[in-house]
């Protein structure tokens, strides 16, 4: 009987950054709270890898404290390959970290709304992370393109993404009426998304939003599935013809030094497709 091996959706190194990240928030000193990853990492995660960022981007009120417990994970402040500047980065995971204290998340109702991730893909110490909210993640993608900081195309693609896979329950269950909320608020009333976003969960749900790494993968993996997106489905020896072998060959090098290393900063693994989709907001 032939067993298929299942890999993670994320890159390697973006899963052993998390648990050094989590293994560090562990120890933070009482009182001090725990960071919470955001931007480009929050939309790797979420997304299965679909769009990867270069670094982990965290949001903290007290960085000093989680420098130094990062350097006790090995994080070493250094040159950073690929992105020019000294910062945070790891020689061994080779990735690098960006800390943020102030901006983003910006209010009591962000903070209320962070998911906690634990990883648990190995039989390993199992450390929880503090991500974003899919719902504020999808607000400040939508208020970047209306800023003007990305472009259009781009954001309408990612966030019919993030939203397909918010409703699907990869960050827990969907509040829609907040991201409606959050939007107007974000947007002065000038963005509003189309069709009508039926929530999973009551508004006023008082249960810390809780998930494992291996839920997330299951329902993102499932989507995939449903979209198109299994390009890690693995051939049969007969479905690849002679004149195919140095072509996957090739690929299959690639790809694993995509899951390997960092790429530059929100690199699309994807084209663009938003013209091509259905509506998933409906």
């Amino acid at each position: 009987m032939r067993h298929v091996i299942r890999r993670a959706l994320w890159r390697a190194n973006f899963i052993d950054a998390l648990q050094l990240v989590a293994q560090a928030s562990a120890r933070l000193p009482f009182g001090v709270p725990d960071p919470v990853l955001h931007g480009s990492s929050a939309i790797e995660l979420y997304t299965g890898g679909l769009w990867s960022g270069a670094d982990l981007e965290l949001y903290t009120v007290e960085p000093r404290p989680l420098i130094a417990e990062l350097f006790g994970m090995g994080f070493r402040w250094a040159e950073r390959p690929r992105r020019g500047g000294r910062g945070l980065w790891h020689p061994e995971v080779h990735i690098g970290i960006n800390i943020c204290s102030g901006g983003a998340p910006s209010g009591l109702a962000e903070l209320s709304n962070v998911l906690t991730v634990v990883n648990d893909l190995e039989q390993r110490t199992q450390a929880s992370l503090k991500v974003i909210g899919i719902e504020d993640l999808i607000a400040a993608q939508v208020a970047g393109c209306s800023m003007l900081r990305t472009p259009f195309s781009e954001a309408a693609s990612l966030t019919r993404v993030l939203v397909a896979l918010a409703r699907e329950g990869v960050g827990g269950r969907f509040r829609a009426g907040y991201l409606q909320r959050r939007l107007t608020w974000d947007t002065d009333g000038a963005v509003v998304l189309e069709g009508e976003l039926r929530g999973q969960a009551v508004e006023c749900d008082p249960v810390p939003r809780f998930t494992g790494l291996t839920r997330m993968q299951a329902l993102i993996d499932t989507w995939h599935v449903r979209c198109g997106f299994s390009f890690d489905r693995p051939r049969l020896a007969a479905e690849c013809l002679p004149h195919e072998k140095t072509t996957q060959t090739d690929r299959h090098h690639n790809e694993e030094q995509g899951r390997a290393g960092g790429t530059s900063a929100l690199v699309q693994n994807i084209i663009p497709f938003d013209a091509v989709w259905p509506d998933w907001s409906r």
